[in-house]
């Protein structure tokens, strides 16, 4: 079994920056109007199946704990991606059996379906016969779910051969393929394209990730529009942050401002009226994109040392609880405890540092299409207005004050050498003293540029 395993979507990441425009699909196949069963709002999240979080061995208990992990905050099930599968890279089949063995012995629903990605996507059929019968298989409208990455390859060359497979083996296909538009914003004539390039599938995925928070946003909203209006499902991305690895060929950044932008995501999935969100991921480490708790300490090494040094993205997962079950009932949940969580880098940037440009150096910064944010990032959960106090060390007099109100607040603070302290107030009492659990230095690059999460309840 290889140690490694490269999946398909990384192959594809860059080559969608220069697409040209594609040929739409002639299929002149009826889609019936899609069942209550399709209709119920669901939240999944994209996991890699490629690394497991308890490492190329994971066992079948590790693989339960992460459905634990995910199951708290609301998540529904996972969408696993696989690069590979039984012919091509064997060990994918092998890790996905072990997942749906998980999953059937919780003691909750939680449910599964595959994201063939590159290889995988020339075995479907093995892959729905493998799955269909699988207690954690999720069903719609009596039919697996299936979905894709990069369907039909990243000029959508064999996409229509793809989607009449899927259509004869009877699995209910919503895949993700890169539109003309590639990483650009998609606009209406964007999407309404998309929808006739899916012919009989029954819905799109759009997978985000890879552009600014508001992007994401429009994309998403018109992607939302067209596919109800033809009675498709449509499942929209969130995505915490991103940074790739230095380390290769796709170290590039988009600034999403802490939470905020995770947010700005939430509430335009919700607001369009998305039938299923995707969280993207719940573990590409290597693109640092994943929500999935990685242990008490702050930081860990997780599945394979090239990925570094990983921060906690927990407070993204965690915040993302309230966007959930707004997303799932169709109204703002009340909330009930006051809740703070904090996001930011742990070197200072815009420093003049001595070394290599080379963007294999830890000081070298990620390829961005805009600055990246030197701030401390916090998103306030009120039950009442309150005062928020953001500080540095001992260094007082640079302590930032602010009046919030109730409900949900995103505000920001400059970084500067220190460890954040985080006091929350209401009529002269303190509800939260928290003091961030990592530092931020002026030459510690051990992060790499990736956001660090934390969070504190009263």
């Amino acid at each position: 079994m290889p140690s490694c395993p490269i999946t398909g979507r990384r192959r594809f990441m860059l080559a969608c920056l220069s697409l040209s425009c594609t040929v739409p699909l002639n299929v002149d196949a009826t889609v019936p109007p899609p069942g209550a069963d399709s209709r119920r709002k669901r939240v999944f999240a994209h996991y890699m199946v490629a690394w497991p979080r308890g490492g190329p061995h994971a066992t079948v208990a590790s693989y339960e704990a992460e459905c634990r992990d995910a199951h708290a905050r609301g998540i529904d099930g996972f969408a696993l991606n696989c690069g590979g599968w039984n012919r091509s890279e064997p060990h994918y089949k092998q890790r996905v059996l072990h997942l749906y063995d998980a999953a059937a012995h919780l003691d909750f629903d939680f449910k599964l379906f595959v994201s063939a990605d590159g290889r995988a996507q020339d075995e479907i059929e093995d892959i729905v016969a493998t799955t269909r019968g699988l207690k954690a298989q999720l069903l719609v409208d009596n039919k697996p779910v299936l979905s894709a990455y990069a369907a039909g390859g990243k000029d959508f060359t064999s996409g229509a051969a793809l989607m009449r497979e899927a259509g004869r083996l009877g699995a209910f296909f919503v895949p993700h393929f890169f539109p003309s538009s590639g990483e650009r914003q998609i606009s209406a004539r964007d999407a309404a394209q998309i929808a006739e390039q899916l012919g009989s599938a029954d819905g799109y995925f759009y997978f985000g990730a890879a552009g600014s928070p508001n992007l994401i946003a429009e994309s998403t909203k018109a992607l939302s529009a067209e596919l109800k209006s033809r009675s498709k499902v449509f499942m929209a991305p969130v995505t915490p942050t991103y940074r790739g690895l230095s380390a290769g060929t796709n170290y590039r950044a988009f600034e999403t401002s802490g939470f905020s932008g995770m947010a700005t995501e939430w509430e335009a999935a919700i607001t369009s009226g998305a039938t299923w969100v995707q969280i993207v991921t719940w573990n590409d480490w290597a693109e640092s994109t994943y929500v999935a708790p990685i242990g008490g300490t702050g930081r860990a090494h997780v599945y394979d040392d090239r990925f570094g040094d990983l921060l906690s993205h927990t407070g993204y997962l965690d915040a993302s609880k309230y966007y959930i079950e707004w997303f799932k009932s169709g109204s703002k949940p009340t909330i009930m405890q006051d809740r703070l969580f904090y996001f930011y880098r742990l070197n200072l940037l815009g420093q003049d540092h001595p070394g290599s440009s080379d963007a294999h150096d830890a000081r070298t910064p990620p390829r961005t299409s805009e600055p990246l944010s030197s701030q401390i990032h916090v998103s306030v959960f009120l039950t009442a207005p309150a005062v928020l106090v953001v500080s540095l060390g001992s260094v007082q007099d640079a302590a930032k004050r602010f009046d919030v109100p109730a409900g949900v607040t995103h505000v920001s603070v400059d970084a500067r050498a220190g460890t954040p302290r985080f006091v929350l107030q209401r009529h002269g009492k303190t509800l939260i003293d928290k003091t961030g659990d990592q530092a931020i230095s002026a030459d510690d690059f051990s992060g790499a540029y990736n956001y660090f999460s934390g969070s504190a309840d009263a």
